[in-house]
């Protein structure tokens, strides 16, 4: 019901306007109203307004102050003087109501610019009795020029302000659930505020629920109010041509629409979180563009398909592409984590809500988000998820044989590819065995990225439900005893080699000297073997630039000669036996074995990168012969994409010369940039504003975390760069990070700093397993040590103490 007949679309405001076109749009769904006019409600209007119009553009010229303004208006409400009439007209028209709502619609408010949200004055539930509904009234007519009305115009440099409009009497409905809906967001999504109650007013503060609906893709279930609001928010803001925002309320299947009314702004800002903490092990420092083209890309076809291996729905996995295809970022050539985006497809693991704490026990961001609130299935939502649980579970108690499975199936691919000959092939042909390749070995990879899991998974477990924080030790004496020691066996075998060399070629024997011996030849038999089974390890070897150990022979022996004779002290490889609570040893036994696996696959992952930069040397070489760049390892500044268009002829124009030129002038700035572990960008353009998200001691070195337990006095050496050539014997080794193919050298040392890391890093990992303390994640360390300095390390507290 609606008296408006002599109102004309001028005068009601918008906020009345926009009632109308919702009753004549959608009839039923908007509860009983009034529109009364203000210039018919108020007898003195003409005078009033004209007064108080005066009054708010002396204020926002500065010319009158707080006080003089409170009054002047205070005088104005004195002397408004309501037709009584109209009101007990109103009131006529309106009975049965039982309660009413009495808001402003004024000619300023709801407007494109400039909202006055909240401004106004709006009295809920009021009885429908003569006193309750003229005092609403009056206070609403009021507001018009209140005092907060004026403040909000001067705030935002208005000159004046359009005061009159109408005033809205609706009858109150009744409903359990009331909130609003923003139909854009800035994403392409809707958004529903929400709180449990019947009061018919805009959802704020800290008891409001908050849901998200993409308007691209089915509503989701589980909604607050009718799926109807959603189709009725999408259809308003298609015919306004704007995005809208919609009071609602509802009562089961009965919604009621209180109000629509243009968004005033869309926040087109958006903010994302960059954090190389756990990332930083593999790819320190500047990494090529070739190599992050390459990483992207197989991270993007992995995680797809790790969860198809779960059971997760293939709508929700397309609809998670974004997700997918940004789990990388590249900052100043150095890569990152774009962490949020890590924890949204942590949300996708069936399961409990503490996936996410696991998650970060493992991964140890800077920052980690807030916890996720428990949400109720219901009875459908228990139904869906009972069967992916059911699967998970069954993956975790396969999760040993499934990887031995993948070792065999690997190892016969990979022998397939390792007997290719680059050199021979043309290009494209170049290119495509590439994408075989991937195509072959990615589609096995799932299950190394589900061992990831079944270490998040069991890893959280100890440390969060079997030892407190106050028992650092015994969980990190649970972590050590690998059964497997795969991880040691390169640095066992390499320590044989040494041995080998020093008895053929003397104690004092040196790289220059066995590579100029006329013994090399058969010496270089006994290197070969050495490389036939680890030559696919390097220092940072993720990073396709970077050389592998079979490439330079005088840096393997230089590491081989310098292992100390006598070896390390043979170390208890068996798994400490601690008393947890129960499930402990369960747990930790699935933790180690998880981990075991976790190193071999690092290890496989290291083999399959040494096949792509032999194969993308081969390609580098073929644009030298074609005069395109000046040597075969320009081809690690170009990236897949630019490769492919100049292969295949995709590009309108091609200069890889002059690409390769301009960016490393442009990486020769990144150098001198130090970016911070975590690294947050704001603003229409979130990348092109970039702050440092980090906390320092003062010292400027962070806290660090220990991870192999023992107290060590010795000597630090500080190495920026792995150097095959150091002496690390006896010494503290103080790096900025330490991957699978440094601890050729670090294993030398008798413990170990790095800037980066996390209890299941390699190093902390081999420092376990060594008896090594060890301390990771001080950042800081590099700049603040110095080499010759004699510090003491706790591998357990994670402290440093320094004479300085």
């Amino acid at each position: 019901m609606s008296a408006l007949a002599t109102v004309s679309d001028s005068s009601m405001g918008s906020k009345a306007f926009g009632l109308v076109e919702l009753d004549r749009l959608y009839p039923g769904l908007v509860p009983s109203f009034i529109v009364l006019p203000v210039e018919d409600l108020v007898e003195n209007w003409h005078d009033l307004r004209a007064a108080a119009h005066t009054l708010v553009a002396e204020y926002c010229a500065g010319t009158v102050d707080d006080a003089a303004y409170a009054e002047r208006s205070a005088r104005l409400v004195a002397s408004l003087s309501l037709a009584g009439d109209v009101v007990e007209a109103a009131l006529a028209s309106c009975g049965g109501w039982g309660s009413v709502s009495v808001r402003t619609s004024a000619l300023a408010e709801d407007g494109v610019e400039h909202s006055f949200a909240g401004q106004y004055e709006t009295s809920l539930d009021v009885p429908t009795e003569s006193r309750p509904v003229r005092d609403a009234i009056g206070a609403s007519v009021a507001s018009l020029f209140s005092a907060r009305v004026a403040a909000y115009a001067r705030a935002r440099r208005m000159s004046s302000l359009e005061i009159g409009g109408s005033i809205v009497v609706q009858q109150m409905f009744v409903g359990t659930t009331s909130g609003v809906l923003f139909s854009e967001n800035g994403r392409g999504e809707l958004t529903l505020a929400w709180s449990r109650s019947a009061r018919n007013t805009t959802v704020e503060g800290e008891n409001a629920h908050e849901l998200r609906a993409s308007k691209v893709s089915d509503w989701p279930s589980g909604l607050p109010a009718p799926a109807r609001l959603l189709d009725i928010a999408v259809d308003s803001e298609a015919r306004l041509r704007r995005p809208v925002d919609i009071e609602w309320a509802a009562r089961g299947s009965q919604l009621a629409l209180l109000q629509v009314r243009p968004q005033t702004t869309v926040a087109l800002d958006y903010e994302l979180a960059w954090d190389c903490t756990n990332i930083a092990e593999n790819y320190p420092g500047i990494t090529l563009p070739l190599t992050y083209s390459f990483i992207r890309g197989l991270y993007s076809r992995v995680y797809p398909a790790f969860f198809r291996k779960l059971g997760v729905n293939q709508k929700v996995l397309d609809a998670k592409q974004q997700v997918f295809r940004n789990t990388l970022g590249y900052l100043g050539g150095h890569v990152y984590y774009q962490i949020d985006n890590w924890y949204e497809m942590v949300r996708l693991i069936p399961g409990p809500s503490s996936n996410q704490a696991f998650f970060s026990a493992m991964l140890q961001p800077q920052r980690t988000p807030g916890d996720v609130p428990r949400r109720r299935l219901g009875l459908r939502g228990a139904l869906t998820m009972a069967p992916l649980v059911g699967r998970l579970g069954v993956l975790l108690l396969r999760s040993n044989s499934m990887s031995k499975a993948f070792s065999r199936t690997f190892q016969k691919r990979l022998k397939r590819f390792e007997a290719v000959d680059w050199n021979t092939l043309h290009a494209d042909a170049i290119l495509s065995t590439l994408e075989t390749m991937r195509a072959e070995l990615l589609t096995l990879w799932a299950t190394p990225v589900f061992n990831d899991l079944r270490v998040m998974i069991f890893h959280g477990l100890l440390k969060t439900y079997s030892f407190g924080a106050e028992q650092h030790a015994d969980y990190l004496g649970y972590l050590h005893g690998l059964s497997d020691r795969a991880s040691i066996a390169p640095l066992t075998a390499l320590g044989v080699l040494g041995n080998r060399l020093r008895e053929r070629h003397g104690e004092a024997a040196t790289a220059d000297g066995i590579l100029s011996s006329p013994d090399w030849m058969a010496t270089r038999v006994l290197v070969d073997e050495y490389l036939a089974r680890f030559g696919g390890r390097a220092p940072d070897e993720l990073q396709l630039e970077n050389p592998r150990l079979a490439d330079d022979y005088a840096s393997l022996l230089a590491l081989a000669l310098g292992t100390d004779p006598e070896g390390r002290p043979p170390v208890d490889a068996s798994a400490r036996s601690i008393t947890g609570r129960f499930g402990t040893r369960f747990i930790g036994r699935n933790t180690r074995q998880a981990i075991d696996w976790r190193e071999r696959f690092r290890f496989n992952r290291a083999q399959v990168y040494g096949l792509a930069r032999a194969a993308y040397l081969a390609l580098g070489q073929r644009l030298v012969d074609a005069e395109l760049l000046e040597t075969a390892n320009d081809v690690f500044w170009l990236t897949e994409q630019e490769l492919d268009e100049a292969v295949f002829g995709h590009a309108w124009s091609s200069d890889p010369r002059s690409t390769v030129a301009r960016r490393r002038a442009e990486f020769g700035t990144f150098e001198q940039r130090s970016l911070a572990r975590r690294v947050v960008g704001s603003g229409l353009i979130a990348p092109a504003a970039l702050r440092d998200d980090e906390q320092r001691s003062a010292s400027g070195m962070a806290a660090g975390m220990g991870v192999s337990p023992g107290v060590l006095t010795a000597e630090a050496i500080v190495v920026h760069a792995f150097d095959p050539t150091i002496d690390v014997r006896g010494k503290i080794l103080v790096t900025s990070h330490i991957d699978p193919g440094w601890t050729l050298l670090f294993v030398q040392a008798a413990g170990v700093v790095t800037e980066r890391g996390n209890a299941l890093s390699h190093v902390a990992i081999i420092a376990r397993e060594l008896a090594m303390p060890a301390v990771v994640a001080a950042m800081g360390a590099v700049d603040t040590l110095s080499t010759g300095q004699v510090i003491t390390i706790n591998g357990t507290t994670g402290d440093i103490d320094a004479a300085l």
